[in-house]
């Protein structure tokens, strides 16, 4: 699967030959996982740049210093290790199914995991989904610092070592799920898992584990429900006033959050978190102005980070308030990211494109997907193309480039491309 990859002969049916489709929760997942893996077809080419030589040798080298280190057995699943030139070692998950070995997860999404442990509690393979939460538990770690909400959920509900419990591991796989749409048809379990919970702590973990799945399904009311308990308990936690922004934001109200928003900095105004979750929250409203003087706080108090900066600059494409100011922050940004930031380039091709400035703006963009291993443009460089053809006058094409631009799947936020994709589709009589 590395060398079909990095050769770029990876094909949909190798792809479904060498990795379980259980890790993915619908067709969709499953189609823009592979598109992700075309998209990396570019990676010989950047290593055949960097390396300086051909690709045809440059695989030789690679394929004769892979190696494999596996534990395992059919019954618990392998833990395998791969080792290869000039790189970390990467560590994958891999069932044997249908008479093949098929590859579950690298690790790097845990919804990946929790899809497939969630399958194989459902046919009974509970000594196989315990050792995968195993080996996904030792890869994710408890949260740290001053919020005690912060922190990925796993840690709530799984240990290394936990017994095998049916119950408390289909807990720790709902809790991998959270951000995915898949955390629907567990809901109705958890909400009952709360109900039953007597213990303070436990139900903490099911408010927050709940939390996640309202807001990744869009249900603002429920989610409002628990930020409710959350935040009498916690008023300074970050987590908790985040879901309460998030509520806000599919409510349509923000009276909540603006208000605990104010009272928080009043007391921190400095505070670059809250800084930046008011900016979001601000962005939510569509008032990217307000946003911007939020984020220029960071700047003013040397707070800012190159995510910052590009943010600020990306919302000027929204309210098409595009002046030499925002063209300083996105240049930062790309400074700040040492140019090897694929989001950071793009925003400011993106710009340049708006401007006019359409040879710089397509030879950022290219070296953005050289950057970004890409051998063509996905969603985010075919919104940037179209902003070119534009400028050329090539009407067409602008149009298709921004069809090409896909739908989000669950939560559209209010800075996504997609949005700025219709836009221009409306303006240009295509929507």
């Amino acid at each position: 699967m590395t060398m079909a990859v990095i050769s770029g002969q990876v094909t949909e049916k190798l792809a479904g030959e060498l990795l379980t489709r259980h890790a993915y929760g619908s067709q969709l997942e499953w189609q823009r996982n592979f598109e992700k893996m075309l998209h990396s077809r570019g990676i010989l080419h950047t290593m055949t740049q960097s390396s300086g030589l051909p690709g045809a040798v440059l695989l030789d080298v690679l394929a004769g210093n892979l190696k494999l280190n596996v534990e395992g057995d059919d019954a618990s699943g392998y833990k395998v290790t791969l080792h290869s030139l000039g790189a970390q070692a990467q560590s994958f998950f891999v069932v044997r199914e249908d008479g093949r070995f098929k590859i579950v997860t690298e690790g790097a999404t845990p919804s990946e995991a929790g899809n497939e442990a969630l399958y194989l509690l459902s046919i009974g393979h509970d000594s196989e989904a315990h050792s995968l939460l195993d080996w996904m538990r030792d890869r994710i770690h408890k949260g740290g610092g001053d919020d005690p909400l912060a922190g990925p959920l796993m840690p709530r509900f799984w240990s290394v070592g936990d017994a095998p419990d049916h119950k408390a591991m289909l807990r720790a796989a709902a809790s991998l799920v959270a951000d995915n749409v898949g955390i629907r048809e567990l809901l109705p379990a958890l909400q009952a898992d709360l109900r039953n919970a007597t213990d303070q702590q436990d139900r903490l973990n099911f408010e927050l584990l709940l939390g996640a799945g309202y807001r990744t399904v869009q249900d603002g009311a429920a989610l409002r429900a628990v930020t409710s308990e959350l935040i009498p308990k916690y008023p300074d936690s970050y987590v908790a006033i985040g879901l309460v922004a998030d509520a806000d934001a599919m409510m349509k109200d923000w009276s909540n959050s603006n208000s605990i928003l104010a009272s928080q900095l009043n007391k921190h105004p400095d505070d670059e978190i809250l800084l930046r979750l008011k900016a979001r929250t601000a962005e939510a409203q569509s008032d990217f102005a307000q946003s911007r003087t939020t984020l220029h706080k960071l700047f003013d108090n040397g707070k800012a980070t190159s995510t910052d900066y590009n943010g600020y600059a990306w919302s000027a494409l929204f309210d098409g308030k595009i002046d030499a100011d925002i063209i300083k922050a996105a240049q930062q940004s790309t400074m700040l990211s040492h140019n090897a930031s694929f989001n950071d380039m793009h925003t400011l091709a993106c710009l340049y494109a708006v401007q006019g400035r359409t040879a710089e703006a397509r030879d950022l963009l290219l070296k953005a997907m050289t950057v970004a291993n890409l051998s063509e443009p996905n969603s985010e460089v075919w919104y940037a193309f179209g902003s070119i053809y534009e400028q050329y006058g090539i009407t067409d094409a602008a149009i298709e480039a921004y069809r090409k631009v896909e739908k989000p799947e669950g939560r559209i936020y209010s800075t996504s491309t997609w949005l700025l994709a219709q836009a221009r589709l409306k303006a240009l009589g295509a929507s």
